[in-house]
């Protein structure tokens, strides 16, 4: 029996726990054919096979596009499409398949939508999926390089199966003539995506950092990503996402500082819970989305943003985990995003080389603010007995370091200033001052107590000449006044 049905649900049904259905399009392909499905997305791997519900008869093309198409129903199913079609209108809330359909239910079927008969088309694929008697299978395909291409097939309207997912409805491209039409009422044909069978592991990526390097108070982008996976049962599918941040980092608290999306829509339905280990001061924030069936084969984006606080120490990073509903138990990320945290000291000195307390030193750069001091964050160190002089909580980058205040007993106008740069690895380097009081063999920074001391190198150097000369042009001038003074005497 035909009935004549103008597609415009069936890409509906295409959705399945997997595709896309039949459906399609309004426009020739030069290179489509009408007797190929392709399935894409977590096909590697997997086994599909292509089973006829309906082969398309008397399409009718308007404007170079196919407005309808009737399609006989095939009766080698057991149980027949009509007892599926059944099971899917007994789907709450209860339904009547309308008379006009009695003997070719796959009409209903095809006019159904994908958003709100979802779990009927679900109950109607998950029924012949099991079918005892079935048509004449295509070859089944291997998924490979993401794609699984099914060939051979008569044009029509198709239940592919796969053995790890959910069945999938999806319809050929429709031939009319010498020309093949690759979309029925807007949505495309012959084509079809494999919701992945098991949540994948998330993904994690930051922002904000320098060359995998931060600083005290600097503010983190963290985005994690993970895909729900497909639901073959149609019951319930519970997802859950957790992320495990380390000492060293604040994390928002509540759901206003989280932004969590399915697809690109946000989503607002889940549960938040964190916790923070009294010992370890990790911080664990689960993310209990709920049931997402209805969501199955989407991706699902969590983004927020945390600070780098004094706790940190050498490292901070962060593991994300996926919750897998069919295991009741959580999927960990194989590799943790992890930023560093660097530091450099050196030692103060005299003139003779012993140890040197009390001389103050003062940090700048482009990562020195306000947020770092605000995070534990010390711009100004004075060395103590031993002379050490640490500068910690530093991301990659060059720092200017003055002193700025010398102990006492020495000369208090000279004062180095130096540049300390740190690479992404952690390799520092200083560069000398203009009194040449920095040894960077030693990475030591002298004080001294007369210009005598100075080093005869550089701005020192000038510096002692300077004094020298203006001391002999002193005492030349003063022998010149007495000289002048005794021959006056002597010529009185």
């Amino acid at each position: 029996m035909q009935f004549k049905r103008l597609f415009a649900g069936v890409a509906a049904a295409a959705t399945m726990l997997g595709g896309l259905a039949i459906g399609a399009a309004t426009a020739n392909a030069e290179d489509a054919t009408a007797d190929t499905i392709t399935i894409s997305g977590d096909v590697n791997g997997r086994e599909f096979t292509a089973y006829l519900l309906g082969e398309y008869t008397n399409p009718v093309v308007s404007n170079d596009a196919v407005t309808s198409v009737d399609f006989n129903q095939s009766t080698a199913w057991k149980p027949s499409i009509a007892t599926a079609a059944q099971t899917a209108a007994a789907v709450e809330p209860v339904t009547t398949i309308p008379d006009q359909y009695n003997g070719n239910e796959l009409a209903w079927i095809a006019s159904l939508s994908q958003t709100s008969d979802a779990a009927r088309l679900r109950a109607f694929a998950d029924a012949l999926s099991k079918a005892t008697m079935k048509p004449v299978p295509s070859t089944t395909v291997t998924g490979a390089d993401g794609t699984a291409v099914i060939s051979g097939l008569t044009p029509g309207y198709y239940l592919v199966t796969d053995g790890d997912g959910a069945p999938i409805l999806v319809g050929t491209n429709i031939k009319v003539g010498d020309a093949v039409y690759t979309t029925l009422n807007g949505e495309t044909l012959a084509t079809a995506f494999a919701k992945p069978t098991q949540p994948t592991k998330p993904g994690k990526t930051v922002t904000g950092d320098t060359q995998g390097t931060v600083s005290l108070g600097d503010m983190l982008s963290y985005t994690i990503t993970g895909v729900i996976p497909g639901n073959p049962s149609g019951e319930t599918l519970t997802m859950k996402f957790k992320d495990v941040a380390s000492k060293g980092l604040t994390l928002p608290s509540t759901k206003d500082g989280f932004n969590v999306m399915i697809g690109e829509t946000v989503y607002d339905e889940y549960t938040l819970t964190q916790t923070i280990d009294a010992n370890t001061k990790k911080t664990t924030t689960e993310f209990d989305l709920g049931d997402v069936k209805a969501f199955a084969g989407q991706t699902v984006t969590i983004t927020y943003v945390a600070t780098v606080n004094k706790d940190a120490l050498d490292t901070v990073n962060n593991i994300a985990y996926v919750y897998d509903p069919y295991t009741n138990q959580y999927v960990e990320e194989g590799t943790p995003v992890e930023n560093k945290l660097y530091s450099f000291d050196f030692t103060k000195q005299d003139a003779d080389g012993n140890a040197l307390a009390g001389a103050e030193f003062t940090i700048s750069g482009d990562n020195i603010d306000d947020a770092f001091t605000a995070n534990g964050g010390m711009t100004t160190v004075t060395s103590g007995t031993d002379g050490k002089v640490t500068f910690k909580g530093l991301a990659a980058g060059t720092y200017t370091v003055q002193e700025t205040k010398v102990p006492n007993g020495f000369l208090q106008n000279v004062k180095p200033e130096f540049t300390v740069t740190i690479d992404k690895d952690g390799t520092v380097s200083f560069t000398q001052d203009a009194w040449h009081l920095v040894d960077l063999q030693t990475v030591t920074v002298k004080n001294v107590k007369s210009v005598t001391q100075l080093p005869l190198t550089g701005a020192a150097g000038i510096t002692l000449l300077v004094v020298v000369a203006l001391l002999l042009g002193g005492a030349g001038a003063l022998i010149g006044v007495r000289s002048h003074g005794l021959k006056r005497q002597l010529n009185a």
